[in-house]
This record gives structure tokens, C-alpha cells and sequence, in this order.
């Protein structure tokens, strides 16, 4: 029972925190969509800041788990799968009316700054992103599919990096315009 007001509480501020960021919000209106009392939270969190973090690693965990469930599809060739990904994520951005944004994004513009445990938080999972697109671009390289000369490594980084540049434009422009142009250079850098 624990775990599941822990983890109401903090599906409850991925939410708010990509809709609003994470200055945007109080501790109390969490707490008053969770429908837990004050003392809860602090049982599970030990300030504001704890609670961002964990938020913080919680989109994380809920992002690789979406990523793998596109790059880790042997039924499609690794770079096909990488374009899969691309095509869903611009119907989640459509659904969501180019609106939110992601989180890590998000709270990368707005806390990175602030404290360093902010900062590498997100970096770390960014890096942890990254590293899902290196198996998947090693595994293309091992096919045939990239190009030879093509660094696994520096490449993931380029899209990752790309991606959250893509995410933020999609925003102002309310069209998935960026994330086509994105994939458009994509298509034409790494496909041999």
C-alpha cells in the first residue's frame, strides 16, 4: 500500500510537472489530486526538491520503457525500429497538442541551473537514453545497415540532443514540422 501512494504521488507530479514545471506547483495541489494528507508526503519525500528528483527519475524510468518497447522490436531491422519510435512520438505530441513537452526537457531549461543535483540527475538520464540508441545503432552497424565510419556513440548523442531540440520547437510551432526535419536528416545521414 506504501509503494502504491509513493507512486500515485509521483505519476501525480510527472503530470503536473510537465504541464506546469516544477515551479509551477505546490506540494499541496499533489497532494490534494493524490488525495493523501500533508504528513504522506513527507513520509515518502524529504522536500520539494527530493520529491522533483524522484519525479525527475521516475519520467525517466517510464521514457526507457517506452524507447525500449520500440528499439528493442527484433521484428523490424534496428534502424526501421528507430524510425517506428520517431512516427509514434509524433502522434503522442499530436494527442497532446504540442503542449507539453517532456519533462526532462522541460526541467533540464528550468532547474539545471539551480542546484548540480538537478543537473546530473537529468543528465544521467539522458545518458541513459543515449545508451539505448548506441545497442540499437551497434546492432545496425553489426548488420550492414550504417555506414562503417559511423560512431554508434556520437550518433545516439546527436539524437537524443536533436530530439529534445525537435520536442521544444514542436512546441512553439504546434506542428510536428521539427521532428519531421529530424527525421528527415536522419534518414539521409545514417541510412547507407
Amino acid at each position: 500500500m506504501k509503494e502504491e501512494t509513493k507512486d500515485k504521488i509521483l505519476d501525480i507530479g510527472v503530470d503536473l510537472i510537465a504541464k506546469k514545471g516544477y515551479n509551477g506547483i505546490g506540494i499541496q495541489e499533489v497532494l490534494d489530486r493524490a488525495q493523501v494528507p500533508k504528513g504522506s508526503f513527507y513520509h515518502y519525500f524529504k522536500n520539494k526538491e527530493d520529491f522533483g528528483l524522484q519525479v525527475i527519475k521516475k519520467h525517466g524510468f517510464k521514457s526507457l520503457q517506452y524507447i525500449d518497447s520500440f528499439l528493442s522490436n527484433t521484428s523490424l531491422a534496428p534502424l526501421q525500429r528507430i524510425f517506428a519510435l520517431f512516427e509514434d512520438i509524433q502522434r503522442v505530441y499530436e494527442e497532446k497538442e504540442f503542449k507539453e513537452g517532456c519533462l526532462l526537457g522541460n526541467c533540464s531549461s528550468e532547474l539545471a541551473d539551480q542546484k548540480e543535483c538537478f543537473s546530473s540527475t537529468l543528465e544521467n538520464e539522458f545518458l541513459k537514453m543515449e545508451n539505448r540508441f548506441v545497442v540499437c545503432l551497434e546492432e545496425a552497424k553489426g548488420n550492414g545497415e550504417l555506414r562503417a565510419d559511423e560512431s554508434p556513440e556520437e550518433l545516439a548523442s546527436f539524437i537524443v540532443n536533436s530530439w529534445e531540440g525537435a520536442i521544444l520547437r514542436t512546441k512553439s510551432t504546434k506542428s510536428n514540422e521539427p521532428m519531421k526535419t529530424l527525421v528527415k536528416f536522419l534518414r539521409m545521414h545514417i541510412l547507407i
